[in-house]
């Protein structure tokens, strides 16, 4: 059965007198938004939206309602039960309620508790209800049982499934004339379409696809629809005049398939429509064109809340997910293309925007989203996380909701041309724009995933049943992750992606030139000749130093030069020295002049600034301790903020870090951003300045930022 709850039975100790007071609990102090402003309901055979007292008396002309549910989705249970309690009120009490949530053989527990036979601790006993039954469908059952209306106990037994999918039919003549009275009389076979939605769906879980159509004739998927089609077909035929409401999961209902299949070959002469209720985000996103061959109706129920899932019950919160944004100048004039950057685990959305800016200047808008969940990297600097825990699905999705809302309201508010939109991710980043270009029913521009990770659990997720929105999906990958990605491109592919694999980048500029093109900008002109070439050379080539040495790199293509990312030992033997340029605090790279006026030096930050510790690292002169310590004795930081302190430390002399923060503690200073007096330096270095600190840092609030390279390459 496709749904995503728990089925443990609800604890028989929870007393009666705990039921009366849930019961007892005053619905008109719960702040419940209005349904009709949380719900949109379309009429997909023409796309009219339709109110509730319409969409009611629509319902209860027919025989049938499927109603297909997100099993744990508070709205969507609030939906369930305004259709339940309408349709009692349109047809007189004349409804009969159908539950995939209880199975056949316990039919007799739930007529009992209905006719008030037996109390209702002694019915969850006996009934083994959903874990989640008691916020998300005892509403149902009571509001049933108030009026009289008949509960059908609709699935297949659990026990038995087990014996019929190990056993095939032989297993059925096994069964004991008890146990054969809960099967279907004809056990009748599934589609084709919708087995490959089922493994599209369970793709990467339950061993998906490669059963014969015996085997999956006994499969537990198409029992459970033969047993609830046949359910309500029975239900129909012992109550005529009724309408039969059944709620199942949506994927049973979806498409007239699964359940609905089996119902209408039982039942060839009935009225019934179905009903897909589905949790959204936003209202005013969702897309009835792309849903119409769903359901009958559509109801875009609000996500307010969702029940118990592995442990854990959520609200959907409103919470930000920030971003920075370059806008061109002159835009206004002529609306400028859109790149959504989506950083890597290990990327500072500041360098991000920096590199970008000095990549594309004002040829675009760029906006880097930042890290859902910010957490400092190996080397102590800003990075971090787009999910968290085994929060993937949810936390993904929640990102592209961000990004989705990100894209509305900068195509509606700046200067920008929605038609020229690139999504674009790398690493970490990379995994959420394949996520975006696969499961976004909205963003339509084109998606580039540069060396995307997370690939094998990406790879578990259900594919969707209806093409991607996104023109195209480029992948940017080297030959190790091949294989996954080739895996990935078929995956995609399937469900009618167009995907273009494009190669590994061999660095920032191959990546820009690439960018260039989804964004419908021209070409870069030619760049000076190669004996003109600028060497960028990384001595410590860390990935940030290589980040920070890009955006030096994108600032002189940009200005005409042909610049190139190096490593030391490939510096060209007949480079002149005016071509190479070290990316190092030092007279052949950068001197220490550029900090004397403060404005290269790093802000701590916060409402009211801080103190930045610039460290230098063993080895380091005296002369050169006493020229930061002229900067630091001249407040030139105070230039850029009033509330700004500098102040110097030295790794293997007096006054080592311990004394300096010990001296700021006494002045009353609280935040500190600590930072080395090089270039970059790396995680094991950033490490062992974090050691040195020790206790002293201990009740400060204090940041790391590993090295000055940021501030002098930007």
């Amino acid at each position: 059965m496709l749904r995503h709850c728990t089925a443990s039975v609800v604890a028989s100790l929870i007393c009666s007198f705990a039921f009366a007071q849930v019961g007892a609990v005053d619905s008109a102090a719960r702040p419940l938004a209005d349904l009709s402003r949380g719900t949109r309901i379309v009429a997909t055979k023409d796309g009219a939206e339709l109110d509730w007292p319409k969409f009611v008396a629509d319902l209860a002309r027919l025989d049938v309602v499927f109603l297909g549910e997100t099993h744990l989705d508070d709205m969507t249970h609030r939906v369930e039960l305004a259709a339940l309690e309408g349709l009692i009120a349109e047809t007189k009490g004349k409804v009969v309620l159908s539950m995939e949530m209880f199975e056949r053989d316990v039919q007799a527990a739930v007529d009992a508790y209905s006719k008030g036979e037996i109390d209702e601790a002694a019915f969850l006993q006996r009934s083994r209800p959903w874990g989640n039954y008691m916020e998300d469908y005892r509403a149902l059952v009571e509001t049933a049982k108030k009026h009289g209306v008949p509960i059908v106990a609709a699935n297949f037994p659990s026990m038995l499934r087990r014996k019929l999918g190990m056993g095939g039919k032989e297993a059925i003549g096994k069964l004991t004339e008890q146990e054969r009275a809960f099967v279907p009389e004809t056990i009748l076979p599934a589609s084709d379409a919708y087995w490959r939605r089922v493994d599209r769906a369970t793709r990467g879980h339950m061993g998906a696809g490669g059963q014969t159509p015996e085997e999956r004739l006994y499969d537990g998927q198409n029992l459970w629809d033969n047993a609830m089609g046949e359910a309500v077909s029975k239900a129909l035929a012992a109550h005529p005049g009724h309408v039969v409401l059944h709620v199942a999961g949506g994927f049973h209902t979806a498409y007239r398939d699964g359940t609905v299949a089996q119902f209408a070959a039982r039942s060839k002469e009935a009225k019934f429509a179905t009903v897909a209720i589905a949790a959204s985000g936003a209202l005013h996103r969702a897309q009835p064109r792309r849903d119409a061959d769903e359901a009958d109706y559509v109801v875009y129920a609000l996500a307010t809340a969702r029940s118990e899932f592995e442990g854990s019950y959520a609200v959907t919160m409103q919470s930000e997910l920030r971003y920075r944004l370059h806008v061109p100048h002159g835009a206004t004039v002529h609306k400028a293309p859109l790149l959504v950057w989506i950083p890597d685990a290990g990327e500072d959305p500041d360098d991000a925007l920096a590199f970008w800016q000095n990549a594309i200047g004002d040829a675009a808008c760029v906006a880097v989203v930042e890290h859902a969940f910010p957490q400092p990297q190996p080397d102590l600097g800003q990075g971090g996380a787009w999910n968290t825990g085994d929060g993937f699905r949810a936390d993904y999705g929640a990102v592209q909701g961000g990004i989705e809302q990100s894209v509305e309201y900068l195509t509606r508010r700046m200067p920008i041309d929605g038609e020229r939109t690139l999504i674009a991710g790398s690493g970490a980043g990379g995994a959420v724009a394949m996520w975006l270009a696969l499961y976004s029913t909205w963003l339509a521009g084109p998606v580039l995933a540069i060396e995307p990770q997370d690939l094998t659990r990406l790879s578990m997720e259900a594919l969707p049943d209806k093409p991607p929105t996104m023109q195209k999906l480029f992948i940017a990958a080297g030959g190790a992750s091949a294989p996954k990605i080739d895996k990935a491109q078929k995956d995609y592919e399937s469900v009618g992606a167009r995907v273009e694999r494009v190669g590994a980048f061999s660095g920032g500029a191959q990546l820009v030139e690439f960018v260039r093109g989804p964004l419908g900008l021209a070409k870069m002109a030619s760049l000076t000749a190669a004996d003109s070439r600028e060497w960028i050379v990384l001595e410590n080539a860390t990935s940030r130093g290589r980040q920070w040495a890009e955006i030096l790199a994108a600032k002189s293509r940009m200005q005409g030069r042909d610049a190139v990312v190096i490593a030391a030992a490939d510096v060209p033997m007949d480079a002149r020295s005016e071509q190479v340029r070290w990316m190092e605090v030092s007279d052949r790279g950068f001197p220490l002049s550029r900090f004397a006026d403060g404005d290269r030096i790093p802000l701590a930050g916060g409402s009211f600034g801080g103190t930045t510790v610039i460290v230098l690292p063993s080895g380091a002169s005296d002369e050169s301790f006493a020229a930061w310590k002229a900067i630091e004795d001249k407040k030139a930081i105070k230039r850029r903020s009033m509330f700004a302190n500098l102040a110097i430390a030295r790794a293997d002399k007096e006054p080592t870090l311990p004394q300096v923060i010990d001296g700021l503690r006494q002045k009353g200073r609280s935040r500190l951003l600590l930072c080395p007096a090089v270039f970059c330096a790396d995680a094991e270095a950033m490490q062992s300045l974090q050691r040195a600190a020790g206790e002293s840092l201990r009740g400060l609030d204090a940041h790391w930022l590993p090295g000055l390279g940021g501030e002098l390459v930007r």
